[in-house]
């Protein structure tokens, strides 16, 4: 088998394991954990350091820096913790709202990624990465005291990126990467239609997938021998998912029809530097900055004319079923680390991150509880010969406390409102291991 089939190959079997389930775990729902040795620094170097093939998704130019053919595959296991605090909830009508407080909406999750580099001569480099670069999955008890905000969040996104990478001279290399993307959503509240008309608490459900497109660049500089600045992006990408929206268990008020609803994705921009202070120790920061503003709303349309509650309530093809304002603000994150170079088996790496959270006061809800985010991470790779290194990773991630005062329209008009009122408090733990082969 040729080195280019091998490594075919291990993109196939990574596309297959990707699609595990994911919890995000960056702020809003983009997921970092591309990278074990990334994750080892807190992602302060994912722009000029990385030398193994997960350097394809944070900065695809310094692939020229990655001899021969070389495979990876790795898994990073988050344990997030969540939990949210009744401050006076209502339900239509002003009445408090009977429910428990939901419990730890989250699951331990693994979440794989993999990648392949090929040299195919001294001036170019090709490759690809299979990611879950963002997602959500969290689900509370049916009747905790948010339900008519959410119950299930689900939420993942697919990303093959194939990518070429080339060496203009010794202190310049550039890149670019097709995003191919896979979307797909499930969204659930509890709906209650306006009291005047009697009708039962129901589920509401969004569902739908799409397939879109977007790209990646990266570039890479060594303007002196112990400086390496890297520049990389990553470009927006729109969804429209296609599939239904429905309402069951709310009597006369239940209806399924298709629909469709946007998701749009932010654009990344990081900007990075690294320094060998020796041939042993090297220091790595950079900052990224997240376009979150484009993510405002989640508006579903119908694809159908209906009718509800005895027709009362009629809704035309194009119609707006429901419009949840999220109203993201574009955030920066900003890392610091180093890495120590102990001997030809073991190199060693830690850092620290601050990372905003694009919700704010007005509209964060209980499908994102989220916060501002303070990483403290380690790590190492370890050498096990010439073709084969571990690469071992841990972070701890406290979430800064938040509240949620928000309301929600129930079913068809304005006339029935629920009031969400919360407190929030959490912290993440990651896992990382890594397995890299060079044919």
């Amino acid at each position: 088998m040729t080195l280019l089939k091998r490594t075919l190959l291990s993109t196939s079997m990574v596309s297959a394991l990707a699609l595990g389930a994911v919890n995000a775990n960056a702020a809003g729902f983009y997921i970092q954990e591309q990278s074990v040795s990334g994750l080892g620094s807190a992602f302060s170097g994912s722009t000029t350091t990385l030398t193994d093939p997960s350097t394809i998704y944070f900065n695809p130019a310094n692939m020229t820096r990655i001899n021969g053919a070389q495979a990876q595959f790795a898994t990073h296991l988050l344990v997030p913790n969540s939990e949210l605090t009744d401050k006076g909830s209502t339900a239509v009508g002003g009445a408090s709202i009977v429910g428990n407080n939901g419990g730890n909406p989250y699951d331990p999750t693994p979440v794989p990624n993999g990648f392949v580099s090929y040299q195919v001569n001294d001036s170019l480099w090709v490759g690809a990465g299979v990611t879950a670069p963002f997602g959500l999955e969290n689900e509370y008890d049916e009747n905790w005291f948010g339900r008519f905000d959410s119950v299930k969040t689900y939420l993942r996104v697919f990303d093959i990126q194939p990518t070429i990478a080339y060496k203009i001279n010794d202190m310049v290399s550039i890149a670019a990467g097709l995003n191919i993307q896979h979307a797909e959503a499930e969204l659930t509240n509890a709906s209650q239609a306006p009291a005047v008309f009697g009708q039962p608490e129901g589920v509401s459900t969004l569902e739908g997938d799409s397939v879109d497109y977007g790209y990646t660049l990266g570039l890479s500089v060594q303007p002196i021998e112990p400086l390496r600045l890297g520049v990389s992006y990553r470009s927006a990408i729109s969804h429209e998912l296609e599939g239904s929206i429905k309402t069951e268990g709310a009597g006369t008020a239940n209806f399924d029809v298709s629909g469709q609803a946007d998701l749009n994705l932010p654009d990344v921009l990081t900007v990075g530097a690294s320094y060998d202070i020796d041939e042993k120790w090297t220091v790595m920061g950079q900052a990224t900055h997240f376009g979150w503003d484009n993510f405002k709303d989640i508006t579903a349309t119908t694809d159908e004319t209906f009718s509800v509650l005895g027709g009362l309530v009629s809704r035309g093809a194009g119609a707006t079923v429901s419009s949840v304002r999220q109203g993201y603000e574009d955030t920066w994150a900003y890392a610091i680390g180093a890495e120590y170079k102990a001997s030809d088996l073991w190199t060693l790496r830690a850092g620290m991150q601050f990372d905003e959270t694009p919700t704010t006061d007005e509209f964060r809800t209980s499908r994102t509880p989220d916060g501002d985010r303070t990483w403290l991470s380690g790590g190492a790779t370890y050498n096990v010969n010439d073709s084969l290194a571990l690469d071992l990773a841990a972070t701890y991630i406290w979430i800064s406390d938040e509240d949620i005062d928000l309301k929600r329209n129930n079913a068809f008009s304005t006339l029935g409102q629920t009031d969400v009122k919360a407190s929030t408090e959490g912290n993440v733990g990651i896992f990382a291991l890594g397995v890299t082969y060079k044919f």
